[in-house]
């Protein structure tokens, strides 16, 4: 049921809720539709989008099927706690409300979640044993220059969970899948969906990606893992402040060969948005398999390399690629030794190979017999 943009409607009987066959809901642009109560929790409804434009009703938790929910350009003012009710909620996409101020603790089974509040000033979580539980493969905070200190810092922490656990799943997944003796089966098509991208306001690389830089080029010396498996690598971006509009954004990684300087051909992190502009720099991190893979190639064949990052808007009308600021980039490699407590916590395990635990294994006693040598000397 489509009834978008009917202005002189005011009113939505609550049976609305009962109806066992509606999926789909759309209210979006109702603007003189009063608030209204919800008592069923039969309903079949999967989607709805944008429903009255000051609250959502306190009994909204009933609607138990809801997978997407859409509250774009809104002057919703709250959130109930009972979202977290809807365990089949997928997406919430609540940008450009320009009155909501808090955001409640949401259901784990969130995937996407976009968010362009500058109103919005606090972010509950739950715990962090519930956040290991996530799966969120895509967070945006665009915009919200307004949250408070200890919600940009959960905020922070809740997408390191949520990147390494997509990132340890997933590349795990591949090199399973790619030491298989399976046939007839498109890798590329299977795994290269599988892109995650994390965003909130901040001007630095967080401290837990071991290479940083705030020019557009790095080395990247592995040396110390050379023991190590490496499953992939995750990325960081720090999108400078910039009034711009566009959709999409490319970021290209190419390498610098050491010896004599020369570029090689490099490849593109392309990251989608819906008009592009940003009122402050941001912080941007992700997981994607094309680049991830590229670079786990290099690496395998030498373990000190060079970088160089771009960052371009695709082409406008006028066909020109106008470039875009970054003030940082960041690398984070995916060897499950060192993260090892990290992937415990996460229950990923059964995500890695009996191949790659047989190494792991050899490894932890092999380094444990050199540490014992050293004290014999």
């Amino acid at each position: 049921m489509n009834i978008q943009g009917c202005y002189g409607l005011t009113a939505v009987h609550p049976s609305i809720f009962s109806l066992d066959k509606l999926v789909k809901l759309d209210l979006s642009f109702c603007l003189s539709l009063a608030p209204f109560t919800t008592t069923s929790n039969s309903s079949s409804l999967h989607y709805l989008s944008a429903i009255p434009p000051n609250a959502l009703p306190s009994s909204f938790g009933f609607q138990g099927k809801l997978e997407i929910l859409d509250l774009v350009f809104t002057a919703i003012e709250s959130i109930p706690t009972s979202i977290k009710n809807l365990t089949r909620l997928r997406k919430l996409d609540i940008r450009f409300c320009t009155k909501l101020v808090a955001l409640p603790e949401l259901p784990s089974s969130i995937e996407t979640l976009l968010v362009e509040c500058e109103s919005l000033k606090t972010v509950f979580f739950p715990s962090v044993a519930q956040q290991f539980k996530e799966n969120k493969k895509r967070i945006e905070f665009w915009n919200c220059l307004n949250l408070d200190e200890r919600s940009l810092i959960n905020i922070g922490l809740n997408v390191q969970i949520n990147l390494m656990k997509f990132a340890y799943r997933h590349s795990a997944a591949l090199l399973h899948h790619a030491k298989s003796t399976e046939r007839n089966v498109d890798y590329k098509d299977k795994f290269d969906s599988y892109q995650a991208v994390y965003l909130y306001p901040g001007s630095s690389v967080p401290q837990w990606f071991e290479y940083k830089t705030t020019k557009d080029d790095m080395t990247i010396d592995l040396s110390p893992y050379f023991l190590s498996p490496l499953l992939g690598f995750v990325f960081c971006f720090i999108l400078a402040k910039d009034s711009q509009f566009c959709y999409q954004i490319e970021l290209n990684i190419t390498t610098i060969d050491v010896v004599d300087d020369d570029e090689k051909d490099g490849v593109s992190i392309f990251m989608y948005r819906d008009f592009f502009s940003s009122f402050s720099d941001h912080i941007c991190m992700i997981y994607d398999p094309p680049c991830s893979r590229y670079l786990t190639r290099i690496a395998k064949n030498q373990t000190r390399f060079k970088i160089k990052v771009t960052a371009r808007t695709t082409p406008g009308f006028d066909r020109e690629r106008p470039e875009v600021e970054l003030k940082g980039f960041g690398i984070r490699p995916i060897i499950p030794l060192r993260d090892k407590n990290i992937v415990e916590q996460m229950e990923l395990f059964d995500y890695v190979s009996k191949w790659s635990r047989t190494v792991l294994s050899i490894i932890i006693c092999i380094s444990f017999l050199r540490l014992k040598m050293k004290k014999l000397i």
